[in-house]
């Protein structure tokens, strides 16, 4: 049987829009905290966290390592909390852009007030000729990898799932990872699918 294997990159951006990017303050500039602050702060912060994840079942926001902490990240404890209870409102939204032939570009993005951070994920694929369909169909993800192209915050990627469907000629993903900003980790699972037609192009 022949059977013929064609790799497609495939590159989505991915779009995080919310209230708890950074903004500046309309009262001006901040003062610099003295080390008692911080500490005073941070434990402010820690409190904050546990009573918000209490109060969301399905929320785990994490407070980063003080030590990680950078000097526009120390906010008032009111703003801390505003920004908290922002991460747990975030929801996705999906547009796509089917431009090119062999790489596909795709678009994901957290709704909520304030500026954007982007995660460029790249897909890797392999396919393969069914001869009793007459069709290129998946035959399997060589990679599924995601990067920030924003210094608004920082994007780890933790893994992702995927799953095989209709014969073949979908692949469900979800790609699982780390959001850290203003000294808060929070995790989001990106939801996406990827489509191979008849010819073997993938969308």
């Amino acid at each position: 049987m022949k059977r013929k294997t064609m790799t497609f990159l495939t590159a989505l951006s991915v779009t995080l829009t919310s209230s708890f990017m950074y903004e500046a303050f309309a009262e001006g500039k901040q003062k610099a905290l003295t080390p008692q602050q911080k500490n005073q702060y941070y434990q402010q912060y820690a409190v904050i966290l546990r009573t918000i994840n209490s109060h969301h079942p399905d929320t785990d926001l994490e407070l980063v390592d003080q030590k990680s902490f950078n000097e526009k990240d120390w906010v008032a404890p009111n703003r801390f909390r505003k920004i908290a209870e922002d991460r747990v409102k975030v929801k996705f939204a999906s547009t796509f852009d089917f431009s090119k032939k062999e790489s596909t570009s795709k678009s994901k993005t957290i709704h909520a007030k304030g500026t954007t951070f982007a995660i460029s994920i790249t897909g890797t694929f392999d396919t393969a000729l069914r001869e009793e369909a007459e069709r290129q169909v998946f035959k399997t993800i060589t990679s599924m990898t995601s990067t920030a192209s924003s210094s608004k915050g920082t994007w780890r990627q933790l893994g992702y799932t995927a799953t095989l469907m209709d014969g073949g000629r979908t692949y469900d993903v979800t790609v699982g990872g780390e959001f850290i900003q203003h000294g808060i980790s929070s995790t989001h699972n990106i939801p996406l699918e990827f489509y191979c037609s008849a010819e073997g192009v993938i969308n």
